[in-house]
């Protein structure tokens, strides 16, 4: 006589929790996401003007690169947050800045971008 195997599988208050905990993932994603993408684009941009020499002279560095923040559609950063000093004449970029977004009600959250770009 054949018997029947118990069946399982998952209940509705598993699937209920499956998609809170992926809700909750898409809406940390796609608050820290654009963040992320911003910083990599202004990491790529500061990285090929190093590569095509122009860290001469502050002033030069930061029109090129406010045009290439224009290019890129970048309007939520101002060449003016980052630090520029020259050393002899190597020019040195601290990139240091924070951005704060709302998850939902008083839930912030926070990314934090630190990086400091030199002739190498």
């Amino acid at each position: 006589m054949a018997t029947r195997q118990k069946q399982t599988g998952i209940s509705y208050i598993g699937v209920m929790v499956l998609i809170l905990i992926i809700g909750s993932l898409l809406k940390v994603v796609s608050a820290v996401g654009p963040a992320y993408y911003d910083y990599y684009t202004i990491d790529k941009i500061i990285e090929s003007l190093y590569r095509d020499g122009r860290t001469t002279n502050i002033d030069d560095f930061k029109r090129a690169l406010g045009e290439r923040f224009s290019i890129n559609g970048l309007r939520d950063r101002s060449v003016d947050e980052f630090t520029y000093s020259m050393d002899g004449n190597s020019l040195i970029v601290d990139l240091d800045y924070e951005v704060r977004k709302n998850m939902t009600g008083n839930l912030d959250v926070i990314v934090h971008f630190k990086k400091t770009y030199a002739v190498k």
